[in-house]
């Protein structure tokens, strides 16, 4: 399966210390250009220390970038007020690919949904180590406190769904 990630699964995996579950996840991975700019260089500009190792990710291929070709669908998503660039790469990418777009945005998501591109954000990634035998459950709960703590936004019925679905997963 290819995933395409945006950048807050990206800048909060980092933020954890949990990039390494990125480079052993079985499941192939890409980008948009749009989307390095704003997690590595834009990060270095403010300081950001996830930047660094998130470039490094890219330098070693474990994220490919990508540029999205389907100009016509770029543009209509562009319309969309609200919308950033690397929202609309990450889900022109997914539909061009017949990915998965992996992106916590409320209007991204709500997006893919209206143009059928299948979506989850960032715990799906956590779930998704946790079936592959990369981490614990007390890991992925761990890891969800953290980046809420670190400024994830997650509200109280979709952490509690999570927790649950989590309970409920046996490998």
């Amino acid at each position: 399966m290819l995933i395409v990630l945006n950048s807050t699964p990206l800048i909060f995996m980092a933020k954890v210390g949990l990039t390494h579950i990125l480079v052993d996840l079985r499941l192939e991975k890409i980008t948009s250009p749009l989307v390095k700019q704003e997690v590595v260089d834009k990060g270095k500009d403010i300081g950001a220390p996830e930047a660094e190792i998130l470039e490094e990710l890219f330098q070693k291929y474990v994220i490919k970038i990508v540029e999205p070709k389907r100009r016509e669908l770029i543009t209509r998503l562009h319309e969309i007020r609200g919308l950033h660039g690397a929202d609309v790469h990450t889900l022109a990418l997914a539909k061009e690919y017949d990915g998965m777009a992996i992106m916590d945005d409320q209007l991204a998501r709500k997006t893919a949904r209206i143009y059928k591109i299948r979506y989850s954000g960032t715990p799906y990634l956590l779930i998704r180590a946790y079936t592959q035998g990369l981490i614990t459950k007390e890991l992925v709960k761990e890891a969800i406190d953290n980046m809420v703590s670190a400024g994830w936004r997650c509200g109280v019925e979709d952490y509690q769904s999570i927790i649950r679905y989590l309970g409920g997963i046996r490998r």
